[in-house]
């Protein structure tokens, strides 16, 4: 299973590797089609985090106050 920093690493090694090396059309499109890949995992990894941290914070608020 792919981590969100390995998913963000390799999406920054495509990125250079695109800039810098001006791949052919093919390797071009089999980059981007990864690097797609790759941002919509990132981004499902950040709202679903994004979504868990509301919830504790919200139980954080609901928790009882000690004086």
């Amino acid at each position: 299973m792919q981590t969100y920093k390995e998913a963000s690493e390799r999406l920054e090694q495509i990125v250079r590797r695109i800039e810098q090396e001006s791949p052919d059309v093919d390797e071009l499109t089999k980059l981007v089609a990864e690097a797609v890949k790759l941002s919509k995992f990132c981004t499902e990894k950040l709202t679903k985090a994004d979504k868990q941290l509301e919830e504790l914070i919200a139980q954080l608020d609901e928790a009882p106050k000690e004086l």
